[in-house]
């Protein structure tokens, strides 16, 4: 892990170290699919000021991925963090990008009920999702597949919501099992629930939580989405290089009264960040592939139908131009 965070905070001290910040603050609105460790840079960035140093005002939104996609689509918010159902979306052609990746790499475990050791035993079980077409629904389903069982055939995936209404259907035995993101599986596997899998063991080109924004967004107000991407990229640098006080806001963001437990999150979280592999064309073509995959899409698919981190190369000083 230590050679990752190195990776990163070598990587994140291009970022550029300031920009000018207009005299009105503007009001964007942020869709993010829940209260999850996955988002905290955001949070950071709002708290350290950093969007307002792009201008910015940020509101920030809980709805749930397949739902915050049409709300982009239909303008009620300006940008979307569920980057599975973005890619999914984009995949189908909807006119959107995923403009920021903050984890590379999946960050959902496979949690079962205390008495279920392995994939196998979910067989005739019900397993929890979010909605349908999004990141959870998605990684599910390629985790039983590849332990040979069918998906909605030899298991049933309901949609149950949130993941804190996952992280309560599993203990209430509603559901078998459920993927879900710190801290919520650190908690369930201190009660006795088990670990059935690390979705990233599956799938390494896979993004947990970014930056969607519209075509038209992109193409009318490029320098919004650059303060934007820019500020988060900033979070992100301050998150992965001040542990102390991360924990503290992940202790406060989460509420979270065990500094302990805080403490494994972030280290958990930080050793599955992935950096910006996100930057290469194979893990775009990755990420991509799994999604025609997964919605059964057999025509070719350009990254650039799907990503745009031309914002992310210049907050880098990475730009080609």
């Amino acid at each position: 892990m230590k050679k990752t965070v190195i990776g990163i905070v070598t990587l994140f001290s291009l970022i550029l170290a300031s920009s000018p910040a207009l005299a009105q603050l503007k009001k964007i609105r942020f869709s993010v699919t829940s209260v999850a460790v996955t988002d905290l840079q955001f949070r950071i960035a709002q708290l350290k000021g950093f969007y307002r140093e792009e201008g910015l005002d940020l509101e920030t939104i809980l709805i749930r991925g397949a739902v915050g996609m049409q709300a982009l689509l239909g303008g009620s918010v300006d940008y979307a963090s569920a980057a599975g159902a973005l890619i999914a979306a984009a995949a189908r052609g909807a006119p959107v990008r995923l403009v920021l990746v903050v984890n590379s790499k999946p960050q959902f475990d496979l949690v079962a009920q205390p008495e279920i050791k392995s994939i196998q035993q979910l067989k005739g079980k019900l397993i929890g999702i979010s909605s349908r077409g999004g990141a959870v629904d998605l990684l599910t389903q390629l985790i039983l597949t590849q332990n040979r069982l069918t998906p909605n055939k030899d298991a049933t995936l309901l949609v149950i919501g949130s993941p804190e209404e996952l992280a309560l259907a599993l203990k209430t035995g509603r559901i078998a099992a459920c993927l879900l993101t710190p801290p919520r599986q650190l908690i369930l596997y201190r009660e006795g629930f088990s670990k059935l899998a690390y979705s990233g063991d599956y799938l390494t080109t896979y993004p947990t939580g970014g930056i969607g924004a519209t075509e038209e967004k992109i193409r009318t107000n490029p320098s919004e989405v650059l303060g934007f991407v820019r500020a988060s990229l900033k979070g992100l640098q301050f998150y992965t290089q001040n542990r102390a006080e991360s924990i503290a806001i992940i202790s406060s963001y989460l509420g979270l009264k065990d500094p302990s437990l805080a403490g494994e999150v972030y280290d958990l979280h930080l050793s599955r960040l992935g950096g910006i592999s996100y930057l290469d064309e194979s893990w775009m073509r990755g990420a991509i592939d799994f999604t025609k995959k997964s919605l059964g899409v057999t025509k070719e698919i350009p990254a650039s139908q799907v990503f745009d981190f031309s914002f992310v190369e210049k907050a880098m000083g990475r730009s080609k131009n």
